[in-house]
């Protein structure tokens, strides 16, 4: 005779499960973050009346967890993608805003 005492899943007994299922909804807003910035992403890509007009710097992401080289500039028919702020190891969106902005206006003078 068999006889079951009580019931449980493999996902019952892994420890941290909880935890698991909490990292889920940090997960989805993360996806819910990188897909608003996709789409900021689309309303900085050059026109191509300001492609002609000279250096265009917008924010091009690598995905390689490092800031600096998040930025992409041209002039229409040539790219570059420089890589700001080298002598600052953790970089903030307002700082590469700002270093972005500048290395534009050193491209077109």
């Amino acid at each position: 005779m068999l006889a079951l005492a009580g019931c449980s899943s493999y996902f019952d007994s892994q420890s941290g499960y909880e935890e698991q299922l909490e990292s889920r909804d940090d997960y989805q807003q993360s996806e819910e973050h990188l897909q608003a910035e996709g789409e900021n992403y689309a309303d900085q890509q050059p026109a191509e009346s300001e492609a002609s007009s000279g250096w265009r710097c917008y924010w091009d992401p690598t995905f390689d967890d490092d800031w600096h080289d998040d930025y992409l500039c041209s002039n229409g028919t040539n790219v570059d993608r420089p890589y700001l702020l080298p002598e600052d190891p953790f970089v903030e969106s307002w700082e590469i805003d700002a270093a972005a902005a500048a290395y534009e206006d050193g491209l077109n003078r």
